[in-house]
């Protein structure tokens, strides 16, 4: 296996197309209540560094609706493996100035 998420819903149709134009292929499903997500690939080494390094911030600074933790929640069948979670990275235009202030802070990037 390359790749491990857990959407969260079943998925009942999956797709390769493009997201633009000319652009990399990338894994759009969509699930059985309607949702539509994609599985987009990074096309640089520090995009993929960057993108860790919110992710692992915001698991303990963003807001949780639900009061779960995230890579719990992901990992739920099988732990989470090459994938960086889009929902959770979005979640830092959510927090507020303070919150949004101290997480550039954590990754150098003020």
């Amino acid at each position: 296996t390359l790749c491990n998420y857990h959407v969260g819903e079943v998925v009942t149709g999956m797709t390769r197309a493009s997201l633009v134009a000319g652009g990399a292929e990338s894994l759009i499903y969509v699930t059985v209540t309607g949702r539509i997500g994609a599985l987009v690939p990074f096309t640089s080494r520090e995009n993929v560094e960057f993108y860790s390094d919110l992710e692992g911030c915001l698991r303990t600074d963003a807001p949780r609706p639900t009061g779960r933790e995230p890579q719990a929640y992901r990992s739920y069948y099988s732990p989470i493996k090459h994938i960086i979670d889009g929902d959770l990275c979005e979640m830092f235009g959510k927090l507020s100035f303070e919150g949004q202030r101290k997480v550039a802070e954590k990754l150098d990037r003020t």
